[in-house]
């Protein structure tokens, strides 16, 4: 069964080490640098992933998922008007049918212990952050054992004709040699 993961948006942002001082400068790039890392933690972990944000009814255009495509198991929302990520989160919780595969990730106490009552478990911010960091350094260092040095050679590159054309040439080209000696 797939993990499910619910974001706290701009807890997550506020709360978090690496993106708290990345938000001083520029939320929007605070937030464009959560869905970047939420999305890869998608694609690479198979888990879904639900971002909540504090929205009002903005829900607005993010242009970041245009340049890094989409994918079903992310899914963003914002809040109503009246309510708040976390109403939303609890809310998204309580509706669910595999609570115990449901991972709330919040800095927010109340929230936690509010979702954990239902039966889903919570993860802080940057535990939740530092888990994507080692599960892109897994597969980096898996691609990495994969590639072995290599030079790159003309047959590489030729079809399967092409390279017994160039085997007969260079039989041929070493009969000859051997009947020059």
């Amino acid at each position: 069964m797939v993990d499910h993961y619910f974001i706290d948006a701009y807890n997550v942002i506020l709360k978090s080490t690496s993106l708290r001082r990345q938000a001083r400068m520029d939320l929007e790039l605070a937030r464009d640098a959560l869905l970047e890392m939420a999305l890869s933690f998608c694609l690479l972990g198979r888990n879904e992933v639900t971002v909540v944000f504090d929205g009002r009814d903005q829900q607005s255009h993010i242009p970041i998922l245009d340049r890094l495509g989409r994918t079903s198991l992310l899914h963003i929302h914002f809040s109503p008007s009246g309510s708040t990520a976390d109403a939303v989160i609890e809310r998204m919780i309580y509706q669910a049918e595999q609570r115990m595969h449901c991972i709330v990730v919040s800095n927010d106490r109340s929230l936690r212990d509010q979702c954990r009552g239902m039966g889903a478990m919570t993860m802080e911010a940057d535990s939740f952050l530092n888990s994507i960091k080692q599960m892109q350094q897994r597969v980096s260092e898996q691609l990495d054992g994969r590639r072995l040095p290599r030079v790159s050679l003309i047959e590489d590159r030729l079809n399967g004709r092409s390279q017994k054309a160039l085997e007969e040439l260079r039989q041929k080209l070493a009969r000859k040699q051997s009947k020059t000696k």
